[in-house]
């Protein structure tokens, strides 16, 4: 591929922890007429689209799936192929696979470039495990916007461990809840440094439950945020995540039927999101209490609950 012009394109990536309702988030946005919402990417998590599709882990081979990042093929699909159809489907993994040594960007300039003049909304949780990700996806998209996507710690740890149970019940995580919210943890203080280095016109941080439930606010200001139309008609429009292409499961045995959170390609209707008022420790918890009172601070600093001291949101050496 021909040397690309990292300023040519400004996409929002949602910066976010898994379970986070990102999935319905994302789609809510990315239905405003002046944007496009695209299915979980996973794109920067690996340097190439070889290394993406090679590190698809043998528990999910064995259930049939067929790609490290389903809504990759999904969205290669729609927009290379028309449609979402079986045939569509595998033209789409040949896509891919000719393009192999294309680096994440590549793909998604090619993406773009179809969606174009729309802009592009994205979320993939992979990108922002590790300072690596996080450095490939910014450094590509020098205009870039983020926007930080928030859930209380508590109702991430037990919906991350629920999870799970459902998807992977073979493979326990027998260290929760200390697991999900170190991991909680370390993920926000990532996003955190990373947006104190960005001027607020391309840094937001919301919490995904008061985009639910209190969806008309929520949505004018980040379409404000984002300086496009805030009109009635788009608001409305961004209701409406269940008429996105992405917003239902895949062709059955395309081995390509996820790209968002399954609960959600079953039902993406909106719904009323929990938001305990408590910062207690959930039960089971047995690290120090000192770990639990950074996680309150961290969760204050997010605008859950009272916080007494300032974060130090740097990333240890």
């Amino acid at each position: 591929m021909s040397h690309r012009d990292p300023n040519r394109f400004a996409p929002l990536f949602v910066l976010c922890t898994a379970r986070s309702y990102s999935s319905v988030v994302t789609t809510m946005i990315g239905q405003h007429p002046e944007l496009a919402g695209l299915p979980e990417l996973k794109l920067f998590c690996c340097a190439t689209v070889g290394e993406l599709e090679d590190s698809l882990p043998e528990y999910w081979i064995r259930r049939g799936v067929t790609h490290r990042s389903p809504g990759l093929v999904r969205a290669i699909a729609q927009l290379e192929f028309g449609d979402q159809t079986l045939q569509s489907l595998s033209s789409a993994r040949l896509w891919l696979e000719a393009r192999r040594q294309w680096s994440g960007a590549e793909v998604l300039d090619a993406v773009q470039t179809r969606l174009s003049p729309l802009t592009i909304v994205e979320k993939s949780p992979d990108n922002v495990l590790s300072d690596e990700a996080l450095e490939r996806m910014s450094s590509a998209y020098p205009r870039a916007r983020y926007l930080h996507l928030t859930r209380h710690p508590l109702t991430t740890q037990r919906s991350i461990q629920e999870h799970r149970a459902r998807t992977v019940p073979e493979h326990p995580q027998h260290d929760e809840p200390m697991y999900s919210i170190a991991s909680w943890y370390s993920i926000h203080r990532r996003i955190l440094h990373f947006g104190a280095e960005l001027p607020p016109q391309r840094y937001m941080r919301v919490r995904a439950e008061d985009v639910l439930n209190d969806s008309e606010r929520q949505l004018r200001a980040i379409a404000e945020w984002l300086r496009v139309s805030t009109d009635a008609s788009a608001i409305e429009a961004m209701k409406h995540p269940e008429a996105s292409p992405f917003a239902s499961f895949g062709a059955v045995g395309s081995g390509a039927t996820g790209g968002n959170d399954p609960g959600f390609l079953n039902n993406p209707i909106p719904r009323a999101a929990e938001l305990p008022s408590s910062l207690d420790s959930p039960e089971g918890w047995v690290a120090e209490p000192e770990v639990w009172e950074m996680v309150k601070d961290l969760a204050s600093l997010l605008d859950y609950g009272a916080r007494k001291e300032p974060v130090d949101t740097r990333q240890s050496e």
